[in-house]
């Protein structure tokens, strides 16, 4: 039987491969909704790709709402959920092989957003429920693949299918490391608010931006600096990109001087993989002797509670670890002032 659905890959290599590219084409991070579309119109295209793809290969669909998209691989009594999603992380900057959306094969991998988190293991588990079916190996028992659409931001589609339908007996997750792992770490996302007197002293920052979505370490942060020679601000951010390794860029005009930090973007679950742009910029601006103001004061407690290269927690006093999940990671994932 191995050497049979080995067979079956092989022959079927070339048709799977298309199948994951034409997902990896679709740019599915999550968007504004619209009517009918919860997630945006990306999502939706690609749920809606998927299913037409499960169908021609004879499978019954069902699209909850655009939510989740579910694929029958019998008519048996339903003893296992198979979990994937076709939602990805924003793109980000840096791609050297290719861009984003634009799938690529070199040396026997193949590169694009979502490729591997989750595109191409919700493909590989279509693929498994077809060689399956056509290779008329005999089963008891049913299996759903569950294709959701939300999972990079909360998993809100599949808290939706799981209000209408019951979940199987066994439910596994094509979405982490080969061969196998029997754990997976929580979550906790929360937003922290202050409100503080505008300061008109100059110099000072009149805003700042990071980030895009909440499991996304920002690769990106923009500060607005007024009241201060360029060749200052510069040589703040020349010690700090020396410590750090993120890149400013600087522009002015008039008194005012925008600063740009341009870091690594990853995913929020491997921080210790990129290079927080925001962290760095909060470290940039709070070496600067600003006034004294309220702002300020708030803006160096953050910069103190998250530093730069603490995605442990330790100066937020959270760092934890245990032997099975390992370490607590707290990275942090976007701001606004001003």
């Amino acid at each position: 039987m191995k050497e049979l659905i080995e067979e079956y890959f092989e022959r079927n290599k070339d048709l799977m491969i298309e199948d994951i590219a034409k997902l990896v084409r679709i740019k599915s991070d999550r968007q504004e909704a619209k009517e009918g579309k919860p997630f945006g119109e990306g999502p939706a295209e690609v749920l809606a790709v998927a299913l037409e793809t499960a169908s021609k290969m004879g499978f019954r669909t069902c699209n909850y709402d655009n939510y989740v998209g579910a694929i029958d691989l019998n008519d048996h009594e339903r003893k296992l959920d198979i979990l994937a999603h076709l939602d990805v992380v924003p793109a980000g900057n840096g791609w050297s092989i290719t861009e984003p959306f634009e799938p690529f094969i070199r040396d026997g991998r193949i590169y694009g957003r979502g490729t591997a988190d989750d595109k191409g293991p919700a493909v590989a588990a279509l693929y498994a429920m077809k060689a399956v079916k056509d290779l008329n190996i005999p089963l008891k028992t049913g299996a759903r693949l569950i294709l959701g659409t939300d999972e990079e931001c909360g998993s809100s589609d599949i808290r939706y299918y799981y209000g209408v339908e019951t979940e199987a007996p066994m439910t596994f997750s094509p979405d982490t490391g080969f061969p196998v792992v029997n754990i997976e770490k929580g979550g906790l996302q929360g937003s922290f608010a202050s409100e503080f007197e505008e300061s008109n002293t100059t110099p000072g920052v009149s805003s700042l931006r990071s980030g895009v979505k909440s499991n996304v370490v920002p690769g990106d942060s923009i500060a607005i600096i007024e009241g201060m020679e360029l060749y200052k601000i510069e040589g703040y951010c020349n010690a700090v990109s020396e410590r750090t390794g993120v890149l400013f860029e600087l522009s002015t005009s008039g008194n005012i001087t925008t600063v740009k930090a341009k870091g690594v973007q990853v995913h929020a679950a491997t921080p210790g993989k990129g290079n927080n742009a925001l962290t760095a910029m909060l470290e940039v601006l709070s070496s600067i002797p600003f006034p004294e103001s309220e702002g300020i004061e708030k803006l160096r407690a953050l910069n103190a509670i998250f530093p730069h290269g603490d995605w442990l927690g330790k100066s937020a006093g959270v760092a934890m670890s245990d032997e099975l999940s390992g370490d607590l990671v707290r990275p942090a994932w976007y701001t606004t002032i001003g």
